[in-house]
């Protein structure tokens, strides 16, 4: 005969059948949610495209090539400027100006071209020199005299937009150079073109970030600056090189902008190209890799974005509901980002 002190020592009794249960259903949690933390974002990209595809009013306008290339074509800019932001974001840092740098480029690129009738060189290399400029100005002051990331940049921006409207005045400038223009509207084998010039951009950013000395040490930097200071690290001058960096990426970024759209319209940049960016961004370091800004899980909230904005779009929604799933996805990006990032940090 067995008694209850004998099933509570044998552990054969309720409470041992009670506690044996859970023990594998939580091993097999363990197991999953890792892969759902890293392909989370993906699976809810597919399932998007499919619900937008398939069902509301115009699943067959959505799914047709026509819009592909089009979302995929518009939103190669959007792209590359979410590239510029990770890289500061990478070392503990902000660039609130990547918006604004890109109108300027876009706007100093139109003028080279049309007013001033200079060659496409000339007006790439003084886009490329206001990024780097910028760039510079902004680690500077980040870096070197210690002022606020978010202020200095936020001011810059400010100041970079009071520039294009003195300059500007309000007008349009449209060009005609076909280099550019071919760039911007023609397609390779069904794909827009600058579709591949954001994929060699982002070839470039993961090969900087992932694979070499420089993208390791922004890394440590934004792991934990005070122990990079400690160990050797330059951290000012790699804090300003990521600035100057981003600055570079968001003037590419403005001449495919005038490539895609045929001119520099005063009016495009600043924060409407900026929040997009920062949204995919945070997002991006939901997905792939979770907790760290990447270039794959970035590209991957780019395209969540564009694809769920033009199904809004299709469906003749009110201009409120895609300003707020704008700001919503920015504001559930930085949570999640920042939990996931905690939580890793704590389990490490």
């Amino acid at each position: 005969m067995t008694t209850d002190s004998d099933e509570k020592t044998s552990g054969t009794g309720p409470a041992a059948a009670g506690t044996a249960g859970p023990a594998p259903a939580r091993a097999g949690w363990s197991r999953v949610a890792p892969l759902l933390e890293k392909y989370g974002l993906l699976i809810l990209f597919v399932l998007l495209f499919l619900f937008f595809a398939n069902f509301w009013d115009r699943p067959g306008t959505f799914r047709s090539a026509a819009n592909l290339q089009s979302v995929l074509g518009t939103y190669a800019v959007p792209g590359v400027l979410a590239l510029a932001a990770i890289v500061p974001l990478v070392c503990g840092q902000f660039d609130l100006t990547i918006g604004s740098v890109a109108g300027l480029t876009a706007l100093s690129t139109a003028a080279v071209l049309t007013r001033y009738e200079g060659p496409l060189w000339l007006a790439v290399l003084l886009a490329l020199v206001i990024g780097v400029v910028i760039g510079a100005v902004n680690g500077f002051l980040v870096a070197y005299v210690g002022v606020n990331p978010f202020i200095t940049t936020l001011g810059m921006a400010s100041v970079i937009t009071g520039l294009i409207t003195l300059y500007a005045n309000g007008a349009t400038i449209i060009i005609s150079d076909p280099t550019l223009t071919s760039l911007g509207s023609a397609s390779l084998f069904g794909v827009p073109q600058i579709l591949f010039a954001l994929a060699a951009v982002a070839v470039v950013v993961y090969y900087l970030l992932g694979h070499t000395p420089f993208g390791r040490y922004l890394h440590a930097i934004g792991s934990n600056p005070t122990a990079a200071r400690l160990v050797g690290l330059d951290v000012r001058r790699l804090v300003l090189a990521s600035f100057v960096l981003s600055g570079t990426l968001a003037a590419i970024a403005g001449v495919l902008l005038v490539a895609r759209n045929g001119n520099a319209n005063p009016q495009v940049g600043g924060q409407i190209l900026t929040l997009p960016a920062l949204a995919a961004a945070f997002l991006g370091a939901t997905a792939i890799r979770p907790g760290r800004f990447n270039v794959l899980g970035t590209l991957l909230a780019v395209f969540f974005v564009a694809f769920a904005l033009s199904g809004l779009n299709l469906n003749d929604v009110d201009q409120w509901i895609t300003d707020f799933f704008t700001g919503a996805a920015l504001v559930a990006a930085v949570a999640l980002s920042t939990l996931i990032g905690r939580r890793r940090a704590g389990a490490g």
